[in-house]
């Protein structure tokens, strides 16, 4: 396992697309701060970054898949 480097670790938690990835993430950093391998600061930290990138993400994929059923059932009318 990789040396926990808060800054790195911040941009790494920017960069991520996936919010499966970024859920794993967090998990990790619980993971290191359990195992007593970061303070509750980098924990904190790390969460002041991942939680609303999470959200935000979460969101968008929730509003992309109600589009797509949308245009979905829109084609399914139109057939009938």
């Amino acid at each position: 396992m990789e040396p926990f480097d808060l800054i790195e670790f911040q941009q790494k938690a920017r960069e991520i697309t996936d919010p499966r990835k970024l859920f794993e993430l967090w998990e990790e950093c619980c993971r290191r701060y359990e195992r007593n391998e970061i303070g509750r600061y980098e924990l904190e930290e790390m969460k002041d970054v991942i939680w609303p990138n999470l959200q935000a993400l979460a969101s968008l994929k929730r509003i992309i898949n109600d589009d797509v059923s949308d245009v979905s059932l829109a084609k399914k009318r139109k057939i009938s």
